[in-house]
């Protein structure tokens, strides 16, 4: 007699039953998965056994964690996979799975915010690169009136978009891009009237 695993359930189900999109969350939003993608992707965690981002560092469960759909309003709140973060002028955005994770970092724990994007299209006609930055931003920017108000600023948490694109061509097969924002060394050198030297 055979066993299935939850995993393995899902995989069949969601293979049968679900659209391109929903296939791909089910399977991302596994704890298995996304620990390897943690593991995989972000800095903190490269050193960290898998046992222990599955069991020490993720939620309890993997979920999508509670993102106000409104952000111009009140405690609006949504819960699920799909999430929409929406300014009062702006398109909605609708993360695949956004959630929360905690990091090991200098002996003590820090909270990071984490979007995982399944993209069925390589070359989707835009810049993904442009989207995941928009993505990070507004995770960034979200976070003002719930994680920090006025000038308090040094409690934003950090965020990753990481987004795993299927199909891709045959060069870019089984690789990792990273994109980061990271303090740069001066191409050039200012007086003290901000004249070039």
């Amino acid at each position: 007699m055979e066993v299935e695993n939850t995993l393995a359930k899902k995989l069949d189900t969601a293979g049968q039953n679900a659209s391109y999109d929903a296939y791909c969350r089910n399977l991302l939003i596994n704890r298995q998965i996304l620990a390897r993608i943690l593991k995989t992707c972000v800095k903190e965690f490269h050193d960290c056994p898998i046992k222990d981002i599955e069991e020490k560092y993720l939620d309890e469960k993997p979920k999508v964690h509670e993102v106000a759909v409104h952000r111009d309003e009140s405690a609006e709140f949504i819960d699920g996979i799909g999430k929409e973060d929406v300014g009062m002028k702006e398109k909605p955005i609708t993360y695949d799975i956004y959630f929360r994770v905690l990091s090991p970092k200098d002996d003590e724990m820090i909270q990071m915010i984490i979007n995982v994007e399944s993209q069925k299209d390589f070359y989707p006609g835009y810049p993904l690169v442009k989207r995941g930055i928009y993505y990070c931003s507004r995770m960034i920017s979200s976070q003002y009136g719930t994680e920090t108000s006025d000038s308090g600023y040094e409690k934003l948490k950090k965020v990753y978009s990481i987004w795993i694109c299927f199909n891709p061509p045959k060069y870019r097969k089984n690789t990792i891009t990273a994109y980061s924002m990271e303090r740069a060394e001066p191409c050039w050198q200012c007086d003290r009237e901000g004249r070039k030297l």
